[in-house]
C-alpha cells in the first residue's frame, strides 16, 4: 500500500539532506549474578583502557575465522555491528539520525552514512532475501531483521554507546518487562538481537551491559537460527564473526515505517534523496534478491510496502 507523494520540495543530495535527530575494553567482565554496583565498577574500569585497546582487539576478533567471500552482502569486519528490534525500517531511521547528528559521535555526511537494513543471526546461504517461501527466505534460515552500522576505530566506544543507548530506549514497557514497539511483527524473524565481533567476548559487550542496567533486559548468548525464540525482555547476543549480516533489498533501504513511530512520516530527504544518493555511491546496491517490493515517499501518511 503506497501513500501519495509528498509535495515537499526535494532537497539537494548532499549538504541539504537533513534528518530529524534521533531520540536521542579490553577485559571482559563476567556479568552473571553480579550485584549491580560491582558490575558498574567493572564496566567503568574496562572503559578506562577501551579507547586505546579497542581497535586492535576488534581486529584480532574479526580475523579469528576465515570469512566467506567478502562483498556487499556479507559482513565480517573490524568495527561493524548490527542491532535488531523488530521491523528494521524504524531502526534504520533512528541509526541514520545518530550518524548524521552534528553534535553526536559520528558526525557523518549523508554520503558517508553506513546504516543498512538486512538479515542476521541465522544460517549462511548464497543469498538471504525477504519473505518469499523460497530457499533463500530469511525466516526459515533463522535470520532476524537487523541494521548494520560501521564504527570508526578511533571513536568506536562513543559511537557504540550512542547506538546501544538508543537501542534499549526503543523498547516499551517498564524495566524488566520490556517489549518491542511493533507488536504486529511476531516470531523469530523479529526477535531482538545484537551482533558484535566476538559476541559476549567482544570489547564492546560491556557497553551493551552498561546501557542495559536501568532496563534490566535479559542478554542471552545466541545459538543462531530458530533456536533463539522471540521472547519478551530478551536480546540475543551474537558473534558477528560466526553469524553474518546479509544486506537487504534496495527497496527496503530508507523506507517509511509501517506504524506511526517518531519522525513519521519520514521526509523526502530521507526516503528519496538519501536513498538515491546511497545508490549512486554504491553504499546500497542490489543483492541478487527479488526487488519486487514498494519504495515511495511517505507523503502525508505511511505505507506498508511488502510486509
Amino acid at each position: 500500500m503506497s501513500a501519495s507523494s509528498s509535495s515537499t520540495k526535494s532537497l539537494s543530495l548532499e549538504d541539504n539532506i537533513t534528518l530529524l535527530p534521533a531520540s536521542s575494553q579490553r577485559r571482559r567482565c563476567t556479568t552473571t549474578q553480579l550485584p549491580t554496583i560491582v558490575l558498574l565498577l567493572c564496566i567503568s574500569i574496562v572503559g578506562v583502557t577501551a579507547a586505546t585497546s579497542l581497535p586492535a582487539t576488534l581486529a584480532t576478533l574479526a580475523n579469528r575465522a576465515s570469512p566467506p567471500a567478502r562483498d556487499y552482502n556479507y559482513t565480517r569486519s573490524t568495527g561493524v555491528v548490527y542491532l535488531g528490534n523488530g521491523c528494521f525500517w524504524e531502526r534504520q531511521w533512528a541509526y541514520v539520525g545518530i550518524e548524521r547528528d552534528a553534535n553526536g559521535p559520528f558526525k557523518r555526511a549523508a554520503s558517508n552514512v553506513t546504516a543498512v537494513v538486512g538479515y542476521a543471526g541465522g544460517s549462511d546461504y548464497a543469498q538471504v532475501c525477504y519473505h518469499s517461501g523460497q530457499a533463500h527466505d530469511y525466516g526459515p534460515l533463522g535470520h532476524a531483521e537487523a541494521v548494520r552500522v560501521t564504527l570508526d576505530a578511533a571513536n568506536a566506544v562513543a559511537q557504540f554507546e550512542a547506538l546501544a543507548t538508543n537501542f534499549f530506549a526503543s523498547f516499551v514497557g517498564p524495566p524488566g518487562a520490556r517489549s518491542r514497539p511493533d507488536a504486529g511483527d511476531r516470531g523469530t524473524p523479529y526477535r531482538s538481537i545484537a551482533g558484535l565481533p566476538g559476541g559476549m567476548s567482544s570489547p564492546l559487550y560491556p557497553i551493551l551491559v552498561q546501557k542495559n542496567v536501568i532496563w534490566r533486559m535479559d542478554l542471552k548468548l545466541g545459538q543462531g537460527g530458530t533456536h533463539d525464540a522471540d521472547e519478551p525482555n530478551t536480546v540475543w547476543v551474537y558473534d558477528s564473526n560466526r553469524y553474518n549480516f546479509y544486506a537487504g533489498e534496495v527497496y527496503h533501504q530508507f523506507h517509511c515505517n509501517f506504524f506511526p513511530s517518531e519522525g513519521m512520516p519520514y521526509p523526502d530527504s530521507y526516503t528519496v534523496d538519501l536513498w538515491n544518493l546511497q545508490q549512486s555511491t554504491g553504499q546500497i546496491q542490489p543483492t541478487g534478491c527479488p526487488e519486487d517490493g514498494n519504495h515511495a515517499p511517505c507523503g502525508s501518511g505511511w505505507h506498508w510496502g511488502r510486509r
